[in-house]
């Protein structure tokens, strides 16, 4: 495929989360995809790829991915992009907040006849936790498994 052409199938890849259409994954993702990134760690397959999608929309309905530069080489296409939504559902153990954030995503895609075979997401949880309610201002990285479990996550909010 053309650079050009893996350009635009990752625009409506995005444009499918927009309108969180999971049907229209099959034509753009790969039945073997393999997805990585920070929270859910490796992900095989298009149901793991579509189920981490749909906890994406059920923590953050009003989810809104917004392409801020894209870059391209041979079957490869790297975004970076603006994740806006409100906490409106269940966190990794944290009930919903309903306040807004906003962060930014890195994302290296490869393509193989058509369809993303590999998706590799980075961005700041601890970012998102503090926005969101569910991390103290001191809290600070550390152990082997950071950011899943190398430090003590304690709640700002009380209910």
């Amino acid at each position: 495929m053309s650079i050009e052409k893996n350009k635009q199938i990752i625009r409506r890849l995005f444009e499918t989360f927009q309108a969180h259409d999971l049907a229209a994954l099959e034509e753009l993702v790969d039945n073997d995809i393999v997805h990585t990134s920070p929270e859910s760690g490796e992900t095989r397959g298009i149901d793991g790829y579509r189920e981490i999608i749909r906890e994406a929309i059920a923590t953050f309905p009003d989810l809104s991915p917004e392409i801020e530069s894209m870059l391209a080489e041979g079957d490869r296409v790297a975004t970076v992009h603006r994740v806006n939504g409100t906490h409106g559902g269940d966190y990794d153990g944290i009930p919903p907040s309903h306040q807004p954030f906003g962060i930014l995503v890195s994302d290296l895609f490869t393509l193989r006849d058509g369809k993303v075979v590999e998706h590799h997401e980075y961005y700041d949880v601890l970012g998102i936790l503090r926005r969101i309610g569910g991390a103290s201002e001191e809290l600070r990285p550390g152990g082997e498994d950071w950011p899943r479990g190398g430090a003590i996550l304690k709640p700002v909010r009380s209910e």
